[in-house]
């Protein structure tokens, strides 16, 4: 099913692969199904939004392994307090006895030399136990910054430094759910570089990636309302928040004209790579359409694209 379909032999694809030959969820076996009958074939676009819209797992391990770090540290500071708690009820418990020693007239230098060694001997464990606490609660700080280099660095295509497919898929569901509730403009562009086979084929898989970093930042967008990720391999999925079909089609038909009208070349070497391309596929968003429903219009807009003689933008 991969090879056929052209899929990345990815971890997803492989359990997308898997998943349809048990035939465990018919309904996702129909999704697959209708998609090929109706694109002539199955995008990583297309694989990916079926995955999702039929996904129901969390990633179990990654809530354990933070679940446990979090008691962990938790549970330090409880034990922390405890014993705190103990030794000041303790001291307490010293403090009246001694105050009663000297009520019933002890000898008040030995009660005060008591007194002061207690006194002494709390004031340090309060020291060690905000050292402690200091520690726990730097700790607790570096988990957090790890979590979110970790949650950034797991959002970024390594390759282009765009979003990648697990961002756009959040990003993608907040936009859908404001569309479906605000009526808020939504469309989105699928973009594939046209005969990427034939550039790694003939220049090799280094200038390849460096034709996929090109039309990436090419595709980008400083504008906060466009939301550009790299979906894998040479495809690219653009989102146009609170920007309607036909300007979101002007916008992309733009950057391909320009993309296409310039002449590639090799720093090192000044060979020429000829003129690169895409096409690119446009849906909007129509109120109470999932995720999947607009995917599915962008793709076969793009497949349109592809069959048209590809370098050109179809609205779907």
């Amino acid at each position: 099913m991969l090879f056929t379909n052209g899929l990345d032999p990815s971890p997803v694809n492989f359990s997308l692969g898997h998943r349809y030959w048990t035939g465990e969820d018919p309904e996702f076996n129909s999704l697959i199904d209708e998609t090929i009958a109706q694109s002539g074939g199955l995008s990583s676009v297309a694989a990916a939004a079926i995955v999702a819209e039929r996904s129901v797992e969390l990633s179990a391990v990654d809530l354990a392994r933070l679940a446990a770090e979090a008691q962990e540290r938790l549970g330090r500071i409880a034990d922390q307090m405890a014993g705190t708690g103990e030794e000041v009820r303790s001291y307490g418990v010293a403090l009246e006895e001694n105050a009663a020693g000297l009520s019933a007239g002890a000898d008040p230098r030995a009660i005060v030399e008591t007194l002061i060694g207690l006194t002494s001997a709390m004031i340090a464990r309060t020291r060690e136990v905000e050292r402690d606490l200091r520690q726990t609660g730097d700790d607790m700080r570096g988990m957090r910054a790890s979590l979110a280099d970790a949650q950034a660095s797991a959002n970024k295509d390594a390759l282009t430094g765009l979003p990648n497919r697990r961002a756009l898929d959040a990003r993608f569901a907040q936009s859908i759910e404001g569309c479906n509730r605000d009526g808020t403009a939504l469309t989105i562009a699928i973009c594939d570089i046209d005969n990427f086979k034939g550039i790694n084929d003939g220049f090799g898989h280094q200038i390849g990636d460096e034709v996929i970093k090109f039309v990436g930042s090419s595709l980008a967008d400083k504008d906060a309302a466009v939301f550009t990720a790299r979906y894998g391999g040479e495809e690219f999925v653009v989102l146009f928040e609170g920007i309607e079909l036909g300007d979101a089609v002007a916008r992309v038909d733009r950057i391909r004209a320009a993309i296409s009208a310039r002449e590639l070349r090799i720093t090192a070497t000044g060979q020429t790579l000829g003129k690169i391309s895409f096409s690119a596929g446009v849906s909007a968003c129509n109120p109470g359409d999932g995720a999947y429903a607009v995917l599915r219009r962008a793709d076969n807009a793009l497949y349109a694209a592809k069959r048209a003689g590809r370098n050109r933008v179809i609205a779907g």
